[in-house]
């Protein structure tokens, strides 16, 4: 009769709602594979049209590279991984991605992802570090906290980045007049050079067009240091 109405209508509800669930995570999760499936079949195109390989996956790559964004986190990940050159300098590319975790006054704890889209050109030689952050909010707050600076000639440069370097000397001449014209007209690159690597990394996963760009910023960068930096530098580690 009618007290066994409502049991039973609530655990039905219940089935539903919980197939529901079961429905929505499944077409998600369909969704993620055709979108991953898709844009490997693109990234198939785009690495034969420019003669370079591509790896699905080679976590190496992920611990390779020290600073900024490779130094925080776990779970660290590689994907997407393409290698080749890009005008006669040998060149990397991959989609990283690692995961912090907090907790909050509750005692409950949350895990967060974060991803990237790496960039990197060889250099001819050795480079002591130097490296790039778009200017903002961040980069006012390292100041204050005690993080080097170094100012340039340029004041729209200075106002686009805030720039760090192991040797100021080096910073200055990498970033001449024509390397802060080209970084002023490209604004938001986050760089580095470091070792034989320059590297350049943004939020999100990376696209042919926008890879392509960030290349051509790291190429045309390199190509206006001065020999005298080499030379100076010439039996350096």
């Amino acid at each position: 009769g009618g007290r066994g109405f409502w049991p039973v209508t609530v655990e039905l509800l219940s089935r539903l709602v919980a197939l529901r669930g079961a429905a929505v995570i499944g077409l998600i999760a369909y969704g993620s594979y055709v979108r991953a499936k898709n844009r490997r079949e693109l990234l198939l195109a785009f690495a034969g049209g420019q003669g370079w390989s591509l790896v699905e996956r080679d976590d190496r790559w992920a611990e390779h590279f020290t600073g900024a964004p490779f130094d925080d986190g776990d779970s660290k990940e590689a994907r997407n991984i393409l290698q080749g050159s890009f005008r006669d300098r040998a060149m990397l590319a991959f989609d990283y991605s690692y995961e912090t975790h907090s907790t909050d006054s509750k005692g409950n704890q949350s895990t967060s992802s974060h991803r990237y889209s790496v960039a990197v050109l060889h250099l001819p030689g050795w480079l002591p570090t130097v490296e790039l952050v778009p200017e903002g909010v961040f980069g006012r707050l390292g100041t204050a906290l005690g993080m080097q600076d170094i100012e340039f000639e340029s004041e729209d440069f200075n106002r686009a980045y805030r720039v760090r370097a192991d040797d100021p000397k080096i910073a200055y001449d990498v970033l001449n007049p024509r390397a802060m014209e080209l970084l002023v007209s490209r604004r938001g690159q986050h760089l580095r050079l470091a070792g034989t690597d320059a590297i350049c990394w943004e939020s999100g996963s990376y696209r042919p067009a926008d890879l392509l760009a960030r290349l051509d910023t790291l190429h045309r960068l390199l190509g206006g240091i001065p020999p005298f930096v080499w030379s100076d530098l010439k039996g350096s580690p």
